[in-house]
């Protein structure tokens, strides 16, 4: 069965309204929310038909319904999404996001910050994942000489910044590792990260030879940083106790269930990574997140992008009665804040 236009305006009716009240919407109310241009009886017969199509619910408590998952996703897609307007047409209709927060901030000072606005924005619980470093382009790096060892300082166009103690033999000087920093500064900058190698990036002059040892031991640890991705990534959460606001999860087995969830980092920077693709807003409802674990709460997800390339993830998370239209518009203007920030940065 189609859904008529009066299904979709009674369908996005309810939504709004038990996003509002938390509580079963019945025909009644909405024929007053409607100014009663549509009669009781017309709305509840249009409404079992919705639940018919398995768009709305019926509790058993209630002579009202509530929308299914399927609901939400037709509000999401057809409502929200509906009639060609763009994300950044819903944007634009909206002044930009004051961040708390600077250029001269370090980059996890920054994250750290922004995530609790983010939080405090929306209401919900809210995350950002700090930049892939398989995603990074190298920017600089600076090569120190000490007593007993050297130190490694790599800094990405993101603005992170590695560092790591090693040892070499070759008794290097700091001549020696001026020069490597500047074959390195010179010949590696703005190079994705993952794609740099002696072979393919670097090329010297024949009085530098007896340099090629340590470049290779410098690139080396440049890749480290690579293969060690998930000791470099991080994920920043605030407003966990947000979620358990909400009268919906008064019930202890699904709290256990979210806090199973929230308790795993990685997981969480797992989904918001996966989810977070090119478009400019991703939500999944419900078990499209992580299986039934998830199967109470919404998620909301974008990208920030550096120098035009995505960078990191952000995320926020609530549950399915949320205000999607209030979080969609913040995110947005959230994203694109953020990522003028770090380019202006960078």
């Amino acid at each position: 069965m189609k859904i008529s236009s009066r299904k979709k305006e009674i369908l996005k009716q309810v939504i709004l309204n038990f996003i509002e009240k938390a509580e079963p919407v019945s025909s009644q109310m909405l024929a007053e929310i409607l100014n009663n241009e549509i009669s009781s009886a017309t709305i509840r017969k249009e409404m079992a038909d919705l639940e018919e199509m398995g768009y709305l619910s019926h509790p058993h408590t209630s002579s009202g319904r509530i929308p299914t998952d399927t609901g939400y996703r037709y509000y999401i897609d057809n409502v929200i999404f509906s009639d060609e307007k763009s994300v950044i047409e819903l944007k634009n209709q909206f002044a930009p996001l004051n961040l708390p927060v600077s250029k001269d901030m370090d980059l996890d000072t920054i994250l750290q910050l922004s995530t609790e606005a983010l939080s405090k924005f929306t209401n919900y619980l809210s995350m950002i994942v700090a930049p892939e470093i398989n995603q990074s382009k190298f920017r600089h790096i600076e090569l120190l000489k000490f007593d007993s060892d050297y130190l490694f300082v790599l800094i990405t166009d993101s603005g992170r910044v590695y560092k790591k103690r090693f040892n070499i033999e070759g008794g290097y000087n700091d001549l020696d590792l001026q020069r490597v920093n500047n074959i390195l500064n010179t010949q590696a900058r703005d190079k994705i990260i993952k794609d740099i190698s002696f072979e393919n990036t670097i090329k010297i002059a024949e009085n530098d030879k007896y340099l090629v040892f340590l470049i290779n031991k410098i690139i080396n640890l440049i890749k480290s940083c690579e293969e060690n991705l998930n000791s470099y990534n991080r994920i920043f959460i605030r407003g966990t106790f947000t979620i358990f606001k909400n009268p919906e999860f008064l019930d202890f087995n699904k709290v256990k269930k979210i806090i199973d969830v929230l308790e795993n980092e990685y997981l969480l920077m797992k989904i918001l990574s996966n989810y977070s693709n090119e478009n400019e807003i991703n939500v999944k409802i419900g078990d499209e997140i992580y299986g039934s674990d998830t199967n109470d709460l919404s998620l909301v997800s974008s990208k920030y992008k550096i120098k035009g390339s995505s960078a990191g993830s952000i995320g926020v998370l609530g549950p399915k009665r949320m205000n999607y239209l209030k979080v969609i518009s913040i995110l947005s203007r959230f994203s694109s804040s953020l990522t003028d920030l770090l380019n202006y940065k960078t």
